[in-house]
């Protein structure tokens, strides 16, 4: 008979998959779009946040979220992707957040705003994070936000 696993074991796989599962669900998006698998990013980006729900922070929820609007916008889903990125957002105005992802933020919320046809928001959302982008030092950070960046369509 197989032992039930303690708390701080559930807790530390719990983290483990977290971390996996958005990593592999970002990695997913970065895919040449016409070798994209929309259910595999989809599964790992909810996987990612039902297990920061188990052991992370809010910092990690909002995080998940705009994973998950970032997948739901690449998979057409528009209006639930802004419901995902709005929540966030409100999060990260409210809260001091690094220019990387103040940045992704706005990238992200422009991205699903296009998807569910709101042309002002993408617009204003997408200007937004044109302008922290420029105003990032090159290097690491910023690298990290240009990989995303490309797959935001521009107003």
């Amino acid at each position: 008979m197989h032992a039930e696993p303690t708390a701080e074991e559930l807790h530390r796989w719990h983290r483990f998959f977290a971390v996996e599962c958005n990593n592999s669900a970002w990695q997913m998006t970065l895919d040449d779009a016409s070798e994209r698998n929309t259910k595999a990013m989809l599964n790992a980006a909810h996987a990612s946040v039902y297990h920061w729900l188990h052991v992370g922070t809010e910092l990690n929820k909002m995080r998940g979220y705009t994973l998950l609007a970032h997948v739901h916008a690449f998979c057409g889903h528009g209006a639930i992707a802004l419901e995902y990125i709005n929540e966030a957002y409100a999060y990260f105005r409210q809260n001091k957040t690094e220019s990387w992802e103040y940045a992704f933020t706005h990238m992200i919320r422009a991205q699903a705003a296009h998807v569910a046809g709101n042309h002002k928001l993408h617009a204003e959302a997408y200007a937004e994070a044109k302008s922290i982008i420029d105003g990032m030092e090159e290097g690491g950070d910023k690298e990290v936000v240009m990989m995303t960046w490309g797959n935001i369509p521009a107003p």
